[in-house]
């Protein structure tokens, strides 16, 4: 990737505000055992009609499992054609769906049209693949906004500064700690950046932390894939107090909230 990172320095309470706004960050608080700070869980599913999405009750699932954990917060990056088979299939499940899909507690972090790995095609089809599927995300669900762009496996390029500013996103997520299979950013400062695009477009960025290796013996999981006390202390030998923990299940799991 062609692009910079700019260190961002921010007030306390200013930077706590964005670091909250950013992919539903207050999701699940988690005290690190060792000292006397928090790190904040982002939760949520992957998948889709073409990968693993079981139609016949996810859906539901969601709903359900939202009333039941009134604190439960997730991220969805989910195919947006998805959405055509669960209105046809399961109609009272997508109703209910949709009642919600505009409720804080639910974010799409994702809404290209097939999820593409953005490094290996044009800068004209990452901008349709955002066109075509905010606009089908929206046909289904009216009001929704996108502010954060966070994904499960590295569908990152240089240029997403600049398109995600484009189409009204303000945060972006560079962390895929569980499929680095694709490639993975370079390691890089600490809570906040500012991921600069080639045209000098600039977005504020959770990156992949400085301290964040990869896993012994593994070449596509780093030690932040499974959100151990020791990746947590490293956080915060390196300075990092609020740290970020993402991870999205297969949305074929029936896991809610993650454990």
């Amino acid at each position: 990737m062609n692009d910079r990172f700019h260190s961002r320095s921010l007030p306390t309470t200013i930077r706590y505000a964005a670091i909250c706004g950013i992919a539903m960050l207050a999701l699940l608080v988690v005290p690190c055992a060792s000292q006397a700070q928090r790190a904040y869980f982002v939760d949520g599913y992957h998948g889709g009609i073409y990968g693993h999405y079981p139609v016949e009750w996810k859906t539901q699932f969601m709903v359900d499992k939202l009333a039941e954990h009134p604190e439960w917060r997730i991220c969805l990056e989910i195919e947006p054609e998805t959405w055509d088979t669960v209105k046809l299939r399961t109609p009272a499940a997508y109703d209910n769906f949709r009642k919600i899909a505009t409720d804080k507690r639910v974010e799409f972090t994702n809404p290209a049209y097939a999820q593409p790995y953005c490094y290996n095609i044009s800068g004209e089809s990452i901008i349709r693949q955002f066109q075509y599927g905010i606009r089908s995300i929206r046909r289904h669900f009216p009001g929704v906004d996108f502010t954060t762009y966070s994904v499960e496996e590295p569908c990152f390029t240089s240029s997403l500064p600049q398109i995600l500013s484009q189409f009204g996103f303000k945060y972006a997520v560079l962390k895929c700690p569980n499929t680095c299979w694709g490639g993975y950013t370079a390691p890089y400062g600490g809570e906040l950046v500012n991921w600069i695009g080639p045209d000098g477009t600039s977005i504020l960025t959770v990156p992949r932390y400085a301290c964040e290796e990869l896993e012994e013996n593994s070449v596509w999981q780093t030690t932040a894939w499974g959100n151990s006390s020791e990746y947590l202390d490293a956080c915060f030998a390196a300075g990092i107090t609020r740290r970020r923990l993402c991870r999205r299940t297969s949305a074929s799991r029936s896991m809610a909230p993650c454990p």
